[in-house]
């Protein structure tokens, strides 16, 4: 089996984004209610160095880490945010379902460079949601894939997103948060998680990956796909998300004990948006 990907045209008819997974790289600012002068708490604009390490932080913003010590309030906030969002791949993307081919056929073409060695027999699509990548890629490489996401209204709706057909070969669907999530020993030829640590802790993050670790064949590979900062850190209190920067992230994968295989940016995506970046580990 091969692994192909169609040329992907730019797609200039963008919609206005109403969801944090493809959010405009100029969120809202939350400032300090202090006399002095205003500043945001809610960014950090330098990625900070880390030769004295805090076990559970990458992140220096103190603001960013009060939210995220308060775990229950933390991740709260963002399933409740995902139950009142369409189970549609325009609500899945937040507005900007036209870039759904985009975003599909450079995935594609990412796997293609890890294809050698490769098994193609189970993967599992984190942050699933109605199984929007489980149907437009996954599905086209393994053989099965399981499916990972918070909302059960979301997976409740993938039967009818993937038909029938498709939907045979979702040998199971996980209604659970990746911050609980204890994912099988050698079990996985590939995790795909794309979109979905912006609502980690820093601390669940790194322990989940130390877990997917542990979960992956041989040969196997953990895939990140998500959203990067171009420094620091940035945060949105309304569904508790925050965005890292690439520095950020690689340190995380280096304390999960991760090896980075190759790291690559998605193309032919709107300016205005964050820029978005893969990176495969294992």
């Amino acid at each position: 089996m091969t692994v192909e990907a169609e040329n992907v045209i730019p797609n200039h008819n963008i919609p206005s984004p109403e969801s944090p997974d493809l959010k405009l790289s100029t969120p809202s600012q939350t400032t300090s209610e202090s006399s002095g002068p205003s500043c945001d708490l809610s960014r950090e604009q330098t990625d900070s160095s880390i030769e004295d390490e805090d076990p559970e932080f990458v992140i220096r913003n103190a603001k960013v880490q009060e939210c995220m010590t308060n775990r229950s309030t933390w991740y709260s906030k963002s399933k409740n945010y995902w139950k009142d969002v369409p189970s549609t791949v325009d609500g899945m993307l937040g507005g900007f379902g036209s870039l759904t081919h985009a975003d599909l056929c450079s995935s594609a073409q990412f796997l293609a460079k890890l294809y050698t060695g490769l098994n193609t027999n189970l993967a599992i699509d984190c942050g699933a949601g109605i199984g929007r990548v489980t149907k437009g890629l996954l599905l086209n490489i393994f053989d099965r894939v399981e499916m990972i996401d918070t909302c059960q209204e979301h997976l409740d709706s993938a039967r009818e997103y993937l038909g029938d057909e498709l939907f045979s070969r979702v040998s199971v669907q996980h209604c659970c948060g990746l911050e609980d999530f204890q994912p099988k020993p050698d079990h996985y030829d590939l995790v795909w998680v794309q979109w979905v640590i912006i609502y980690l802790s820093d601390f669940d993050f790194i322990e989940l990956l130390k877990r997917f670790k542990k979960s992956l064949k041989k040969d196997g590979y953990i895939v990140v796909k998500d959203n990067i900062t171009n420094k620091g850190c940035e945060m949105d209190e309304d569904d508790s998300s925050v965005t890292r920067s690439d520095y950020q992230l690689k340190q995380i994968f280096k304390r999960a004990g991760l090896e980075l295989v190759v790291d690559t940016v998605q193309r032919h995506f709107p300016r205005e948006l964050y820029k978005v970046k893969y990176y495969a580990l294992r």
